[in-house]
């Protein structure tokens, strides 16, 4: 007599399992003994193929399970990074913010004494200071200082500075 087994929705019959007593001799009709033990041999190959085939998934399962709990580790670091640097741009930014403010108080303070000196004194001190400089402090002052001191400079800085001013318009 035969066992039925089903696995996964698949029917397999498997022959019995104990063995014909010794020197029995098989009735006419049934199979073979070898033939027998060679399709219970086939069944029973079948079923390690496919608890091996279900080992390998269980272990890709496992391993793809790593990666992702590795994923997600990585992840978690790279968000914290990013709000630890995302707070350091924001503590950069409040410092260059409050330096743009000392460096504006002290440009006004600066161009307070520039408008405050003699014109041939604010003059000659123009003409010793970087071109950039003069340019940005004549743009600042109002066009009746401005007009006191541009004969008093030298006559190539003055021109650069009219050039300039016009080329800005």
């Amino acid at each position: 007599m035969a066992t039925v087994m089903v696995m996964s929705g698949v029917l397999f019959l498997a022959p019995p399992v104990s063995a014909p007593p010794a020197g029995a001799q098989p009735a006419a009709g049934e199979p073979q003994a070898p033939a027998a033990a060679a399709a219970g041999k086939s069944v029973v190959g079948e079923m390690a193929l496919v608890e091996a085939k279900r080992q390998q998934l269980a272990a890709r399962e496992a391993a793809l399970a790593v990666k992702e709990q590795e994923l997600k580790n990585l992840s978690a670091k790279l968000e914290a990074r990013v709000k630890e640097l995302e707070s350091a741009k924001a503590a950069l930014d409040r410092s260059l913010d409050a330096r743009k403010k000392v460096q504006s108080a002290n440009y006004q303070k600066m161009l307070k004494v520039y408008k405050a000196l003699k014109p041939a004194e604010a003059a000659q001190l123009l003409d010793k200071m970087d071109e950039g400089e003069v340019l940005e402090i004549l743009n600042e002052m109002d066009q009746k200082r401005v007009a006191k001191l541009l004969p008093l400079m030298k006559q190539e800085r003055a021109l650069r500075w009219t050039r300039h001013s016009l080329a800005a318009k």
